[in-house]
């Protein structure tokens, strides 16, 4: 094997992923729903992956074990066994840094799978292209399909059994549209419940899912014709609805999954009022108590400056689209 380096930004879904459909084996990791996304500029993780005389993973400087680096070594056996190559997998050295907060709903898995993804392909000389990796990258992290490309992207549930339908695809390129995303912090830590037990709970125990799943085609089709013209109003409205419906889902679970915090709500009701005033935003959220808020790049920075008045808030961050996944080989 070779050594590789990639770097994948991260994505915001703004018609949104929650449920898991049953498969066999169970690590296809296929979505009850297909979601559309927006990659974000800044908001990365870098990967290495490097033949060692033993595995380790690393993340954000630290050693990492357990059930993180578990599922990390997977996903090497998943490429090294889609590959191909004759025998065991080499042991491997992993790298990993995120520069953007982990575990606290801001998909730091999405790009950090689509990162050790494109760089573990490149390290063991696989290339199949990008839609056969995105849906490897899947099995990692659901949203780390999407993060094979930059700009806007759209991630289909597909309806084949073995998941070969369940692939990302790029909508427009990162230039398609001058928007911006604010990432408003309202907690610091990680989450409480993970997205994966999350899913599991809502399935089994909201009245709430079956409708989620049902509508969700739906709202996929009329936010691709909004993005594609570019219709700001037309496109927040579904962002909102796809949001609540999901949240709404979490909500009615037993027990009740609840990510949100004072200040969240706070923020939502900030946007919708500055919105009534002339400063066009539209709000998302995903499992976890931050708000992200669409808009229009010119609004940007006021938005900014009033959402970090809201009491509860600890930071503002403005992101743009961001660029397509880089792999490098490296000597």
């Amino acid at each position: 094997m070779k050594s590789a380096r990639a770097v994948a930004h991260t994505n915001i879904a703004l018609v949104k992923y929650w449920g898991k459909r049953d498969s066999s084996p169970a690590d296809l990791n296929l979505p009850a729903v297909g979601s559309l996304s927006l990659t974000l500029d800044r908001l990365r993780s870098e990967t290495s992956v490097c033949p060692a005389g033993h595995d380790s993973f690393t993340l954000n400087q630290e050693p990492a074990s357990g059930e993180v680096a578990g599922k990390v070594l997977r996903q090497l056996d998943r490429v090294w066994q889609a590959a191909g190559h004759a025998g065991p997998r080499p042991a491997c050295e992993v790298v990993s840094r995120n520069f953007l907060p982990t575990a606290a709903g801001l998909a730091s898995s999405a790009s950090g799978f689509a990162a050790l993804t494109l760089a573990a392909a490149a390290a063991f000389d696989y290339d199949p292209g990008r839609p056969a990796l995105s849906a490897l990258a899947r099995r990692g992290s659901g949203s780390a399909a999407r993060s094979l490309w930059g700009g806007f992207v759209r991630l289909d549930r597909g309806v084949a059994a073995d998941g070969s339908d369940c692939r990302a695809y790029p909508l427009h390129p990162q230039a398609h549209w001058d928007v911006r995303l604010l990432i408003v912090h309202t907690e610091r830590g990680p989450k409480a419940i993970g997205s994966t037990a999350g899913m599991q709970r809502s399935r089994d125990t909201s009245p709430y899912y079956g409708p989620w799943v049902d509508t969700s085609e739906a709202d996929l089709a009329a936010a691709e014709a909004a993005l594609a013209a570019r219709d700001l109003a037309v496109l927040g409205d579904i962002v909102e609805h796809s949001c609540f419906k999901m949240h709404a889902c979490m909500m009615a679970s037993r027990p009740p999954i609840v990510y949100w915090r004072g200040a969240t709500l706070d923020v939502i009701h900030a946007v919708w009022r500055l919105r009534a005033e002339g400063l066009t935003g539209y709000v998302t959220s995903d499992a976890g108590p931050h708000v992200k808020v669409l808009c229009l790049s010119g609004q940007a920075d006021d938005l900014a400056a009033r959402l970090r008045g809201v009491p509860g808030v600890h930071a503002v961050d403005v992101v743009g689209p961001g660029p397509d996944p880089t792999v490098e080989v490296l000597a």
